[in-house]
């Protein structure tokens, strides 16, 4: 029993019971007069309850338990709960996003389905601040890098407790880390690019997995490959399985380098992962032929590659595994594959453009409506690639931009 304002507060469970024991403990109970005015008074306290402002997700306590939450066992039900609390929220606290959902006569009061979260548009983060804790200054600042219209998206967190806790957890349940081995990433480190969500997130997979010396190859804008084959030459004999992650693209600059060198032959278990796009301001490469690529220079098989798709405006990650492998969001998100004319979710083989519902975002949006196509399937999403005419993923774009200033020394076998 809890207190509200000094009237005590019984949840339906209480409730019954204690009618139960009246009714059996007392002959002469009348219980029609009686649980006419408890059960509306109930009502009225369960619908009170109900209304209680949402969480403060400003407070550390409230961030944490959040996080369990997420992580903790999550059916349909919680899942619209938690949703609907954190838009609430949101549109309480982000003011940009307060005036688009009342544009689409959507608010909390009046939200029918999750699926009628108003989602904002990618490009809308390079436009406005789009941040729920007013002047309080965000532990990160992550950007959307060296995208074509030269201003970057701008994605504000409070704290990275969260965007921590699931992109670890994240890639976990999608397999990536079922065997101990070797971590290196084809980024800067976190500390070099403090403005990467990528090196972020990559820089929490080190330290959850316990991985010392050095791991990034990218340092004051060069690809360090020569040394990165020097190292991987070195753990291969130990036998133990190696994981490369990087953007597309640093992998089709590390294959340009060794193109003259005999391939790698990785440990079993081995993995690589890439993200970003395939598609960079000078050329373009499809994921089949970059997966064949990458598969011969490392001796591994397709399903030994992954494919991360993430944005810096969210917190949450998709992964899918070899050249057709269809993509699946993690328990705390939801994926929307919708029609572009009518915001509506497309039929099981059509295709549209991914929205994204990501419970992990409370600092900013849930809700972010993208430029990637994709087909929507019964079990996840076949990613097809970006929209026709519109800028290329600004992870492939900041590859291609570091190699023009890549280390020019030949590697060695």
């Amino acid at each position: 029993m809890k207190a509200d304002e000094g009237i005590p507060y019984f949840s339906a469970g209480q409730f019954f019971m204690f009618l139960m024991f009246l009714m059996s403990n007392s002959p002469a109970f009348d219980s029609v007069n009686l649980v006419i005015p408890l059960l509306s008074f109930t009502r009225r306290r369960l619908f009170l309850s109900a209304m209680l402002p949402p969480r403060d997700f400003a407070q550390p306590a409230v961030r944490r338990a959040w996080i369990r939450q997420l992580l903790g066992p999550i059916d349909d039900a919680k899942w619209r709960k938690l949703a609907g609390e954190l838009f609430a929220w949101q549109v309480k606290h982000v003011p940009a996003y307060r005036r688009l959902c009342l544009a689409h006569g959507v608010t909390s009061g009046k939200l029918v389905s999750w699926r009628d979260i108003p989602a904002v548009p990618q490009q809308l983060f390079k436009r406005t601040l789009l941040y729920a804790h007013g002047s309080s200054s965000p532990a990160a600042i992550y950007e959307s890098s060296g995208t074509t219209t030269g201003q970057p998206g701008r994605q504000h967190l409070l704290g990275m407790d969260i965007y921590r806790a699931v992109s670890v957890e994240g890639a976990r349940r999608a397999g990536l880390f079922t065997r101990e081995g070797e971590l290196h990433f084809l980024t800067p480190s976190p500390r070099e690019a403090s403005y990467s969500s990528l090196s972020a997130m990559f820089g929490f997979w080190q330290k959850a997995l316990h991985q010392t010396g050095l791991r990034f190859w990218v340092r004051q804008g060069h690809f360090e490959f020569t040394r990165l084959r020097e190292t991987l030459t070195a753990q291969i004999k130990t036998r133990r399985p190696i994981a490369i992650c990087g953007t597309a693209f640093s992998f089709v600059y590390l294959i340009d380098a060794w193109a003259d060198l005999s391939p790698l032959r990785l440990p079993r278990g081995s993995w690589l992962l890439e993200t970003g796009g395939f598609k960079g301001r000078s050329r373009e490469i499809s994921k089949a032929a970059l997966y064949r690529q990458l598969a011969r220079t490392f001796t591994v098989r397709d399903d030994a590659i992954w494919n991360e798709y993430g944005m810096s405006e969210l917190s949450s990650q998709a992964y899918a595994c070899g050249t057709h492998g269809l993509h699946h969001a993690p328990p705390w998100a939801r994926v929307l594959v919708c029609d572009p004319a009518t915001g509506r979710e497309v039929r099981v083989g059509k295709q549209g453009l991914v929205r994204w519902i990501d419970l992990a975002n409370t600092d900013s949006v849930l809700a972010l409506q993208t430029l990637d196509v994709a087909e929507r399937t019964p079990h996840g999403f076949q990613l097809i690639g970006r929209l026709p005419r519109t800028e290329p993923r600004g992870c492939s774009l900041s590859a291609e931009d570091m190699a023009a200033s890549s280390e020019s020394s030949s590697p060695t076998p």
